[in-house]
């Protein structure tokens, strides 16, 4: 009797990795995104010599300043220079944003991971949160915990991260039920993989 070879996991695994570059490249909504973050990025980790002046230099006496060549986008009502305020506003910025977005994915992923994977009760119960969730807009998501929890930086990351939850967790649950169903996760759990390795080696990448 012939034998029967079954695809490789670690080449199932790998082939949507190895097919990234070419797609993001091919996309040039995702370059232009990729190259306004780093230029982001790179602005942000060179404030100090991107800025002309202190942000938080007060100068009365240039209050309201129209742009010049001393200040470039004016000053605000306390004589600040509104230019070296938004270079040096762009790090918390991106740090707010790539925190949010971590807690979100994170977050995101396990929920779709678990209610995708195991189904049944556990996806009902996952899945009717996410639709409450859902059911409210974002941002007054966001203002609703951030009530709760105080207003400061770090609260506001953790609400924005929680409102983005829903998301990932629908785009992942669905990825999820399509690659359980794959052959080589099947051959998996003929052969005995516990289900921890099947998930997070073979259907999570």
């Amino acid at each position: 009797m012939a034998d029967v070879a079954l695809p490789s996991p670690a080449r199932a695994g790998a082939a949507p990795w190895a097919r990234l570059a070419p797609r993001v490249r091919r996309h040039k909504g995702a370059v232009v995104g990729s190259a306004i973050i780093a230029a982001l990025a790179l602005v942000a980790l060179g404030q100090n010599l991107v800025a002309p002046q202190s942000p938080t230099r007060i100068d009365i006496a240039a209050a309201l300043r129209a742009p010049d060549r001393v200040h470039p986008m004016g000053t605000d009502q306390y004589g600040r220079d509104v230019y070296s305020r938004v270079i040096h506003g762009s790090s918390i910025s991106l740090v707010v944003g790539f925190i949010s977005v971590g807690i979100a994915a994170t977050a995101g992923t396990g929920v779709g991971l678990v209610a995708g994977y195991y189904g049944g009760r556990a996806d009902g119960l996952l899945m009717r949160i996410v639709d409450v969730m859902l059911a409210f807009p974002g941002i007054l998501l966001a203002l609703a915990i951030v009530s709760v929890l105080g207003p400061n930086l770090r609260n506001l990351m953790i609400a924005v991260g929680i409102s983005g939850i829903p998301y990932y967790a629908r785009l992942v649950r669905g990825s999820v039920l399509v690659a359980k169903e794959q052959l080589y996760v099947e051959a998996a759990r003929v052969v005995g993989v516990p289900t921890r390795v099947i998930v997070i080696r073979h259907i999570l990448p």
